[in-house]
């Protein structure tokens, strides 16, 4: 068997510690990977803020014009409530899938 010099066994040992060091930077759980899938989390967190703030700023629009515009108002109720107007008369178009009765077996 072999022997190590002195000089050689420091230097093995630095390079044993030093490929510890960089296996723990990497697979510990505060390392590298863990940094990188923060740093993924992170964006998908901007933009979902950045979704969240533009259906933010178009329901703010909608509350401004139902506050000044009647308009809005009456669309929003013809829409959304399925009202109508004193003497207006409402058509309703039906699809063939739901003009099909069920058969009876």
């Amino acid at each position: 068997m072999k022997t190590f010099s002195l000089y050689q066994q420091i230097i093995l040992l630095a390079v044993s510690f030093f490929l510890l060091m960089v296996m723990i930077a990497v697979f510990h759980e505060d390392g590298i990977l863990a940094i990188r899938d923060f740093e993924n989390e992170l964006v998908q967190f901007k933009a979902g803020n950045e979704t969240l703030k533009n259906e933010n700023e178009k329901l703010r629009k909608e509350i401004d014009s139902l506050k000044s515009d009647p308009f809005a108002v009456e669309i929003l109720a013809r829409e959304k409530l399925n009202l109508v107007r004193p003497g207006e008369t409402v058509y309703q178009l039906v699809t063939q899938e739901e003009k099909k009765l069920p058969s009876v077996e």
